[in-house]
């Protein structure tokens, strides 16, 4: 198995995208990390001919339509087939503006060449290592050279070829969030890349644009995802220019510059491209001609997933798993295991906790330890009747927890007040519960509770887990469980941690903004993952 490797097509078009799909299978048995396809292809032999010599040079391709069409199939056949391979398909020799001194800047090194000619690859081994070394810039001292599967061409001329070209522009631009880069996006940014001939603009999306996307929290951040782009044009086809930029709203640089001539946009943006010719009108400019390409299935989606390959499925895939690693708390016992469960109110905090108590964990509800922990004859409610005074106890002399909320839920200060005497409270009691679950032979304790980060309680787990939800759905919540007003709903969800904190502060992430099942599934999935974490721990301390 090699990390990296440079796949070679050889064959006529026609040819390559009856078999890619089998060419691609045959790499992934090869492959483990990082492809890289070349396409030089050759014209589709009759009986009895010659074959024709393919590394003389390096062959300049003009765009055409079996091409382009070749190019998507490799992306899209490659989910199916090689999913967890990264792929890049070359442009650098397929255009119409030839530059005989370029050469690829690959990131990954190259540890295997395959070719889909076993011909090819014995007659022109000599030439064929040159031809690496100088437009890879790779030496191919320790490069392995191995045929993947010999697809014989011949009696194949009758395959329709098409091989009509297709028109190119000096500017071409196209925008998309480019939320961990997958095929459907490198299908967009490759179709950028084909019919540029000078210079690719991309917009990427930022800030209240992505705010209406699925779990926004978990979007890479802007300069990562701009980083990603620049990444893919300068691997695909280096000798064009490129200006990548963060956009704030669905115009960013087609209403500012006149000299864009293509806009590249998906079946779901088409009439984007539509709305941006509008306003170039208006200011004077060219219209762009709009290029739509198809959205590409999900052939590995999840049940709750979208059909289309999308960052949306691939965020949502995320969801329990480690999203930030473990770091080890050695101030307290690593004998029991204490995971704390945090998250904003209405968040689905309980019904998590209850799954997990189902799974074998015990569970401490440090709302419920609230309360006890300034009932009468504690050191708290001493602390609490002291500060606040007479006025909130009930005729029996407890507190009345309403009466006590209406003046520190409209007084700032007054609730810092509250908290520096509660919090601390709270605390001994969740250590106590804790330790008499260490004592019954437990081996995870779920230590529940809203304000877990705002009191720093992360200090007393070995690891976090966040529960978010978005602001309408939170609201919506609590006016069904509550019957609060949106006013009062959003009062009390910004008293609360942000979803953005639990995101950075958190090890994982679940949401129960879905389905009750799926929500358990994440559950069920951060669990498993969980056991397998400490079980590599235990054996690893032996």
């Amino acid at each position: 198995m090699f990390e990296s490797g440079l796949l070679i097509l050889t064959r006529p078009i026609p040819v390559l995208r009856k078999n890619i799909q089998h060419i691609l299978s045959q790499a992934a048995k090869v492959i483990s990390n990082t492809l890289y396809v070349h396409i030089q292809p050759t014209q589709a032999l009759k009986p009895d001919s010659n074959p024709e010599p393919v590394f003389t040079s390096l062959r300049f391709v003009p765009p055409n339509k079996g091409l382009q069409k070749l190019m998507t199939d490799i992306y899209s056949s490659s989910a199916a087939v090689c999913g967890n391979i990264d792929i890049y398909v070359l442009q650098g020799n397929i255009t119409n503006v030839k530059n005989e001194n370029f050469h690829y800047n690959l990131r990954s090194k190259l540890d295997v060449i395959l070719m889909d000619n076993q011909e090819q690859l014995n007659t022109n081994e000599q030439f064929l290592s040159k031809f690496v070394q100088s437009t890879f810039q790779a030496s191919t001292h320790n490069i392995k050279f191995q045929c993947l599967c010999d697809i014989n061409s011949v009696g194949m001329e009758d395959l329709p070829s098409e091989s009509s070209g297709i028109q190119t522009y000096r500017r071409v631009v196209l925008g998309g969030t480019f939320d961990r880069l997958h095929l459907g996006h490198k299908i967009l940014l490759g179709e950028g890349c084909l019919f540029a001939e000078e210079n690719l603009t991309v917009g990427v999306t930022t800030g209240e644009m992505n705010l209406k996307k699925s779990l926004p929290e978990l979007i890479q951040s802007t300069p990562v995802r701009i980083d990603s782009v620049v990444q893919f044009i300068e691997t695909v086809k280096p000798q064009i220019g490129h200006r990548v930029v963060p956009i704030t709203d669905m115009f960013g640089p087609t209403i500012t510059d006149p000299d864009l001539q293509c806009i590249v946009v998906s079946d779901e943006t088409k009439k984007g491209g539509d709305i941006v010719n509008q306003e170039r009108q208006k200011k004077g400019y060219s219209t762009l001609n709009v290029h739509v390409i198809d959205l590409v299935q999900d052939q590995c989606r999840g049940q709750f997933e979208e059909a289309k390959i999308s960052s949306s499925s691939l965020r949502k895939r995320l969801l329990g798993t480690l999203i930030n690693p473990v770091k080890p708390n050695k101030n307290i016992p690593s004998t029991l295991y204490v995971l704390g469960l945090t998250g904003g109110i209405a968040s689905g905090k309980s019904a998590i906790c209850k799954r997990l108590e189902g799974l074998g964990a015990g569970t401490v509800d440090c709302d419920k330890l609230g309360h006890q922990a300034y009932a009468k004859g504690t050191v708290g409610y001493d602390k609490v009747v002291g500060t606040f005074g007479s006025g909130i106890l009930n005729s029996d002399g407890e507190v009345n927890r309403r009466a006590l909320g209406a003046i520190v839920f409209s007084d700032e200060k007054k609730m810092q007040t509250l908290n520096g005497i509660v919090w601390p409270e709270i605390a001994k009691l969740a250590t106590e519960e804790v330790r008499r679950y260490g004592a019954e032979g437990k081996a995870v304790v779920v230590l529940e509770a809203a304000i877990l980060l705002r009191a720093g309680w992360e200090e007393l787990c070995h690891e976090v887990w966040g529960c978010v939800i978005p602001v309408k759905e939170a609201v919506k919540r609590l006016h069904e469980r509550n019957n609060l007003s949106e006013e009062e709903a959003m009062k009390r969800i910004h008293l609360g941690v942000t979803n953005s904190e639990l995101v950075s502060k958190s090890n994982v992430i679940l949401c129960s903004e879905w389905e009750y099942e799926y929500t358990q599934q994440q559950v069920e999935k951060a669990w498993g993952l969980l056991m397998g974490r400490l079980s590599t721990h235990v054996k690893s301390k032996h």
